[in-house]
């Protein structure tokens, strides 16, 4: 937990170590990310692992032995590992493999494999997981003017491509580097470690940006070359070094709380920590969380189940998604402005790069990341890569005053802390993992409080509504003193607490009562709670966005619709245009029918878009609809109501239709009436006049049916086509509404066509004058 030496830190320096690889970050935005130059001639060829291979002793089995019978053999081992696994790793040729198997003291031995990266202002990732709310974070508050003693006293180990030793803006406490022949060129000549680092713990010294865990002494273990790319054998030889770290003021226990790890490969959990499948990644992993040291890992960004990927697929990892925050606070009003992996998403949804799944554990700001890059610089990066820094950063968190925790408890508070307070309905899979939430994350002896507990935020009042909102105290678990709570009024409100004084362990919530007066202005307010335990003092702002504007109306239509007549009844469906709203939006619609003069009861319409209301209009019977808004606010809008509209039904025997040619008549009880005219010869017409605003023609469907031509006011219109696989009576082929009624002339000539089924049914008509 605490620094080493720099005597010790130069003995652990001079171990032996071996290289590794990171998940492909999307592009950056042009106008602010720079590309970084590449710092040696590995970075134009593609790392492969032909001939290398990782051998695994059994036991506690003597590597310098196994070592020595292998180099024997003509072997070379170029990294040996100690305490993730007893073992090395070395290029093999056929001859050498089949020896060095043949070992009585070899467990196992493994293909080598290429692994790959995963792609002061208060950046908008750390204002989302509400780091500026967290007490650990800086006893002061994150206001850029933190000394060094106030750095979060934790130890984070950056599993990645490096870190700028040389950033103003991070606290480097030295490395490893097991990507090339020198361990101590740990530095960053990729730029996706650095990257990561200043997301976890970028110091809160009014420069560049904050971290989540501010100032955490960072370690570099450099396992990716400067492609980004890497071995297996690389990431065990930086695992295994990382295991090798104690903590100089009790060796009992690791130097290093939490290791980012946003790296991925091909691969899936065996739920045996890797013995089932040889996996070595997998046991040194495990042996590394034995230990007591947290592991965060990218989930991948293919837009796949993570099951499909490691580490992010082992269920000792904390495994972490990608959200899409545009604004840095809740509420999904941000918008699509940040465009990257080849799309925009909108604010607070689920990135679409993410991968997903039930081994995701947590999900974090992950798309547009702006953070510290090599050579003093800064720029976006996004990825599930930039996702898993912030909860690694969370992990220091609680671990600065826990250091004793699991990394099973770990995981356990960051879930628990976490909220769904994010678009969850545009997550691929039916389990939606909390996103990270640090301001419930507290030290030991401490508490926190927060006036906008789980899914909410911002109110969005009306004037003259009365509002009872939760308070929440989060404790830590050896706190169970007074906490008093007190108000700031903030006009134009006069706020009331339900319980201002919170005694014992169990007490942590209140209930913030207000009403906004009637005459209210819309605009942004604020009722500021304090809480005091007599020695330390929190603050919480619940913001309010007051909507005094009641949302406008516009008169709905009806319209005749399809498919079919029900009896003596038409399809009929009532539209109106989106409702006009200055403020909060529309929530809803509110509809109420009017049949014969007579109101029905208000139906509520579930979304604001939409914007239809459906029914069966009996013929003969004068319908209405009067529709009003409601905006999220709760303003409601004024009633407005459509023409009345009364449907009538023209049967194929009325006097009103005039034909031509030949025509019959058929019998069938489907049919509208009983009854249809039909006719089969080209030419033959049947039209009618009437005044009215709405019509619709009836015919039956089947396979022996043909077409029609539809003229209305001597103007072609449409085809009627009539011909089906199966047979349907009553069906409504066409329907059109005007604006008002008027004078119109309806024509309907019989094609003949095509020639094997030519027949076309005239059923009826519906007329609404």
């Amino acid at each position: 937990m605490r620094r080493a030496s720099p005597l010790a830190l130069a003995a652990l320096l001079a171990l032996a170590v071996s290289p590794i690889a990171a998940l492909p970050a999307a592009a950056a935005p042009a106008p602010r990310f720079a590309a970084l130059p590449e710092d040696s001639a590995k970075a134009k060829d593609k790392l492969t692992a032909d001939g290398r291979y990782i051998v695994e002793l059994k036991g506690d089995g003597d590597v310098d032995k196994a070592k020595g019978r292998a180099a024997k053999l003509g072997v070379k081992a170029d990294h040996t590992f100690r305490n993730v696994m007893k073992g090395y790793s070395a290029h093999l040729d056929a001859t050498q493999l089949a020896q060095v198997r043949s070992d009585p003291d070899v467990a196992s031995v493994v293909p080598d494999e290429v692994i790959s990266m995963t792609g002061q202002t208060k950046p908008t990732g750390i204002r989302r997981v509400n780091v500026p709310e967290n007490a650990i974070a800086n006893v002061n508050g994150i206001d850029g003017t933190a000394a060094t003693g106030e750095r979060v006293d934790a130890d984070v180990a950056i599993v990645d491509t490096g870190i700028d030793k040389t950033h103003p803006d991070l606290n480097v406490a030295g490395g490893i580097s097991c990507s090339t022949d020198n361990p101590n060129a740990w530095g960053d000549p990729n730029g996706h470690g650095t990257h990561v680092a200043g997301t976890v713990g970028a110091l809160d010294n009014g420069y560049g940006v904050v971290g989540v865990a501010p100032g955490v002494r960072l370690w570099a273990v450099r396992i990716l070359d400067p492609a980004g790319d890497g071995l297996i054998s690389w990431y065990v030889c930086g695992l295994d070094w990382i295991r090798a770290q104690r903590d100089p003021v009790d060796p009992t226990r690791p130097l290093i709380e939490a290791v980012n790890m946003s790296v991925a490969k091909p691969g899936k959990d065996d739920n045996n920590c890797g013995n089932t499948i040889d996996d070595a990644m997998h046991k040194a992993i495990c042996r590394l969380v034995a230990s007591g040291v947290t592991v965060v890992a990218a989930a991948g960004n293919n837009h796949f189940n993570a099951a499909n990927l490691k580490p992010a697929s082992y269920n000792e990892v904390i495994t972490v998604s990608a959200l899409a925050d545009t604004d840095g606070v809740r509420g999904g009003l941000g918008g699509a402005s940040c465009y990257s992996w080849g799309g925009y998403d909108q604010d607070d949804t689920f990135a679409d790069f993410s991968n997903y799944g039930g081994d995701v554990d947590m999900i974090a700001p992950g798309k547009c990341i702006w953070s510290t890059l090599p050579g003093n610089r800064y720029g976006y990066i996004s990825g599930t890569s930039m996702a898993a820094p912030h909860v690694t950063g969370a992990a220091a968190l609680y671990k600065a005053s826990r250091p004793l925790a699991t990394p099973a408890e770990v995981k356990a508070a960051l879930r628990a802390s976490g909220t769904l307070d994010w678009k969850t309905s545009t997550d691929p899979d039916s389990v939606h993992e909390p996103l990270l939430d640090v301001s419930h994350l507290v030290a030991l002896g401490d508490y926190a409080l927060d006036t906008t507990p789980g899914v909410g935020g911002t109110l969005s009042g009306i004037a003259g509504g009365s509002y009872a909102v939760p308070l929440l105290v989060t404790r830590a678990e050896d706190f169970a003193g007074d906490v008093t709570l007190s108000l700031d009024p903030g006009a134009p409100f006069t706020p009331t607490l339900e319980t201002p004084l919170l005694s014992g362990h169990d007490a942590v919530s209140s209930t913030l009562d207000f009403t906004i007066p009637a005459s209210t202005p819309s605009g942004t307010y604020q009722i500021t709670v304090h809480a005091s335990d007599g020695t330390r003092d929190r603050t919480s702002i619940y913001p309010i966005t007051v909507d005094a504007d009641a949302p406008g109306s516009s008169a709905p239509t009806i319209h005749l619709r399809g498919p079919a007549l029900s009896g003596t009844g038409t399809p009929g469906s009532a539209t109106w245009p989106a409702a006009p709203d200055a403020g909060s939006g529309v929530a809803r619609y509110e509809v109420r029918w009017r049949v014969d003069g007579t109101l029905g009861t208000t139906t509520k319409v579930a979304s604001g878009s939409t914007l239809a209301a459906n029914r069966t209009l009996s013929a003969g019977h004068t319908y209405a609809l009067r529709v009003r808004a409601v905006d999220a606010a709760g303003n409601t809008g004024p009633w407005t109501e459509s023409a009345p509209f009364k449907p009538g039904i023209v049967q194929d025997t009325s006097p009103a239709l005039v034909r031509h040619g030949a025509w019959s008549r058929g019998t069938n009880t489907s049919a509208s009436g009983g009854t249809t005219l039909f006719s089969r010869s080209a030419g033959a017409s049947i039209e009618t006049t009437f005044t009215g605003r709405s019509f619709a023609v009836v015919s039956t469907l089947g396979p022996s049916r043909g077409q029609a031509r539809l003229y209305i006011d001597g103007v072609l219109v449409t085809t009627l086509r009539t011909h089906a696989t199966t047979r349907s009576f009553r069906r409504i082929v066409f329907a059109r509404t005007w604006a008002s009624a008027a004078p119109h002339r309806v024509k309907v000539v019989v094609l003949g066509q095509p020639a094997k089924h030519p027949r076309f049914d005239l059923d009826a008509l519906v007329i609404v004058p």
